[in-house]
C-alpha cells in the first residue's frame, strides 16, 4: 500500500490543473457529485484512477466497499470532513486517507472540495454497499452521521 501511494501521491504533488486532466470526459452523476473517469495517467499502474467533484455537495452518501476494495483520496482542492469507520478525519488540500474495505466512510465537503480517488482493485460499482442502522461490523455510526450531516 505505501508503494501505491507514494506512486499516486508523486502524481497529485505535481498536478497543477486537474480542470485539463478531465477535459472533454463526461462525468458519471453519483451521490458523491460529478465523477470523471479520464484514461489513467499512470498507465503502468492498475488503480481505477477518478477525479470526483464535490464542490456541489453537501453530504457523501454512507457506503462501504466489499471484496476487498481499499479507496483512496488524494484531496486537491477544498476541505471537508471525511469520516471513515467513525474516525473524523478533517481533509484540506494535501490530505490523504485511506479507507480499508468493509469500511463505512463518508464526506461532508466545506468548501471547493475536489479529490483524486484511487480504487485497489479497480472500482466495481457492485461493490458498493449502503450500510443500514448502526452496524459495528463495517463500523458505521447513524447517530454520528446524522449529528454530521448538514
Amino acid at each position: 500500500m505505501d508503494e501505491l501511494i507514494k506512486a499516486w501521491q508523486n502524481y497529485v504533488d505535481n498536478l497543477d490543473d486537474w480542470q485539463a486532466v478531465v477535459k472533454g470526459v463526461v462525468p458519471k452523476q453519483t451521490q458523491c457529485g460529478p465523477v470523471y473517469e479520464p484514461p489513467s495517467p499512470l498507465p503502468e499502474r492498475t488503480e481505477t484512477f477518478a477525479v470526483s467533484d464535490m464542490r456541489d455537495v453537501q453530504v457523501a452518501y454512507p457506503h462501504y466497499h466489499k471484496n476487498g476494495e481499499t479507496e483512496i483520496y488524494f484531496i486537491i482542492q477544498g476541505s471537508g470532513l471525511t469520516v471513515v469507520g467513525g474516525e473524523e478525519i478533517p481533509i484540506q488540500k494535501g490530505s490523504t486517507v485511506v479507507t480499508p474495505p468493509d469500511t463505512t466512510h463518508f464526506t461532508i465537503p466545506e468548501e471547493d472540495l475536489v479529490m483524486v480517488v484511487i480504487n485497489t482493485p479497480s472500482f466495481n460499482a457492485a461493490n458498493i454497499v449502503e450500510p443500514h442502522g448502526t452496524d459495528p461490523k463495517v463500523k458505521f455510526d447513524k447517530a454520528q452521521y446524522e449529528r454530521l450531516k448538514p
